[in-house]
């Protein structure tokens, strides 16, 4: 089971939240890249693909559960964004500038747009989309 705590300096991924945050870029302290359509089965999520197809990845003081109602549809890189409940994967981060972006999981940089072109570890949440320097 991941420890979910979304809400980090470069994520507004927890929109019912607005707690203090902070990064931990520490590769040891990451989980492995798992990119999967699979629902999580206890609840728990950090994506919207982890709920069920009508429910979305949720966070409230740092707890992310699957819940009821719409998901976002803003794309990775592309679409700005105020909290991750805009965005297709429920995460949403800061770019560079005063814009916030939708992010997703990555591999490496070539699946990253340009508003968020670096693939970087992020601390229990896996390999996402962020802006250069991280």
């Amino acid at each position: 089971m991941r420890a979910l705590s979304l809400c980090l300096s470069l994520l507004v991924g927890c929109p019912a939240s607005d707690a203090d945050t902070s990064v931990d870029t520490n590769p040891a302290d990451t989980d492995p890249v798992v990119l999967s359509d699979e629902t999580n089965r206890d609840g728990e999520c950090v994506f919207n693909r982890e709920c069920p197809a009508d429910q979305r990845c949720d966070c409230v003081d740092y707890v992310c559960a699957c819940d009821d109602g719409a998901r976002g549809t803003g794309q990775n890189g592309v679409d700005t964004c105020t909290v991750g409940g805009d965005c297709a994967s429920s995460l949403c981060v800061e770019g560079s500038g005063a814009d916030f972006y939708c992010t997703d999981e990555c591999v490496n940089n070539d699946d990253c747009e340009a508003a968020l072109p670096e693939c970087l570890d992020v601390a229990f949440i896996g390999r996402i989309c962020v802006r250069s320097g991280g």
